[in-house]
């Protein structure tokens, strides 16, 4: 589902992302940790393409961003449009539009950019918000919403475009430690449905029992890989020793 290759990105003299290499099955979970400032939330950014990326290859679900080749700007740009159709993405804050309640919170893009119907958006709304909860939540604005509200609608929105693959920017990380659960809980109904999901969070709980692989990511790259019995219970590197012995305690 998900291949990269030598993927590299700098602002300015800054390298970011340092050759980043990387595959994923259809219907596994990538849990991404690591360090501040290691390039995790970057990575992200350019597999759906928030941040155009210098150099490497990216291909989610056999639709390819390829920079070791020449393509025509039109072809790239529809294959860059083409790309985020398939991926959504949920952030550290919210981004709910404000002046919208829930419902169309979560139908306008499916409307807009997609063409469904209002009544087939809708109802997909209705089914999402059963799912994550919230059915009672419709009418509701976000300021009416506590931030693990915000936060399940916001995930909502992002399956209400049907993508293929989820990312998740340290989805918990703005919530008060109450609410974590609900939002992590969504996620692991998701994974259980068979989602692709890459996630990038501190919370290693959910790394561990979750996850089909742990990336942990140092200096711009994948310092370490594998599988979280192993990542947690026998991590080859020094560094990602460190990192999960300061966040285990």
């Amino acid at each position: 589902m998900i291949v990269i290759e030598e993927l590299r990105k700098s602002y300015g003299n800054n390298e970011i992302l340092k050759g980043v290499n990387w595959t994923q099955k259809k219907g596994e979970l990538s849990v991404v940790i690591g360090p501040s400032g290691c390039g995790k939330s970057t990575f992200l950014r350019c597999l759906n393409q928030l941040e155009a990326f210098d150099s490497g290859k990216i291909s989610i679900d056999g639709i390819t961003l390829d920079h070791t080749k020449k393509i025509h700007p039109k072809d790239e740009q529809k294959n860059i449009l083409e790309l985020r159709r398939n991926i959504g993405m949920v952030f550290q804050s919210f981004n709910l539009f404000p002046h919208m309640n829930v419902l169309r919170n979560i139908t306008e893009a499916p409307i807009t950019i997609k063409k469904t119907s209002k009544s087939d958006a809708d109802s997909i709304a209705y089914e999402l918000l059963k799912k994550v909860g919230l059915s009672d939540k419709a009418n509701s604005f976000p300021s009416e919403l506590s931030g693990g509200q915000q936060q399940r609608v916001a995930i909502a929105r992002a399956l209400a475009m049907k993508p293929k693959v989820m990312l998740f920017d340290e989805p918990t990380s703005a919530l008060d430690p109450q609410l974590v659960d609900e939002v992590l809980i969504v996620m692991k109904e998701m994974a259980e449905e068979g989602m692709t999901m890459i996630v990038v969070t501190h919370e290693m709980a959910f790394a561990r029992d979750v996850s089909d692989q742990v990336l942990f990511f140092y200096d711009g790259k994948i310092e370490e890989s594998g599988t979280p019995e192993k990542m947690f219970s026998n991590p080859e590197k020094q560094r990602t020793r460190d990192f999960l012995k300061k966040h285990l305690n």
